[in-house]
């Protein structure tokens, strides 16, 4: 039993370090937004904000006081520092274009072009069902690095429906 555990954790730890990661630097939706912004940032950015709800009974384990929506995606919103951090983006009508280091992604991006710039991390996809949303998604996970290149505890998510990018998630 111990040499089996000794091999899974092995063999996990290896696929680890085989493993891409993006080290979040540039990011830019449609040209202007970033992943951290003010409030007052992300209304002066000419990207008008849809709502501005409270955070919902089924996202209890927040910490933020609301969320802010532009279209499908939404920020999380800490009004005792005024910041919005960035935690879904749903390429729709209202977000188009995302830029991520030398990656742009759009609602054309397709699971191939997850697997050129992902090789080994989109090479498997995985059905995935999101609570209450009827669309059947399959998802790839490429962890975050920090500026030197050490992984942190935070992977990106790309949900494809029907072989294109629908959704990312932080």
């Amino acid at each position: 039993m111990k040499k089996a555990l000794l091999i899974i954790f092995l063999t996990g730890f290896t696929s680890l370090l085989n493993a891409q990661a993006i080290k979040f630097g540039f990011f830019e939706m449609n040209g202007v937004l970033k992943s951290k912004m003010t409030l007052d940032e992300i209304k002066s950015s000419g990207i008008p904000i849809d709502s501005i709800i409270p955070v919902p009974e089924i996202m209890d384990m927040s910490e933020a006081d609301s969320l802010v929506y532009i279209g499908g995606t939404y920020y999380e919103y800490y009004a005792s520092t005024n910041i919005c951090d960035l935690s879904v983006i749903r390429l729709d009508n209202r977000i188009t274009k995302v830029v991520l280091g030398d990656m742009t992604f759009t609602k054309e991006t397709t699971i191939d072009d997850a697997k050129a710039y992902f090789p080994e991390d989109c090479a498997s996809t995985r059905p995935i069902s999101i609570y209450k949303d009827p669309t059947s998604y399959t998802v790839c996970g490429i962890p975050f690095a920090d500026s030197k290149g050490n992984l942190v505890d935070a992977t990106l998510l790309l949900f494809f429906s029907e072989g294109k990018l629908k959704r990312i998630d932080f």
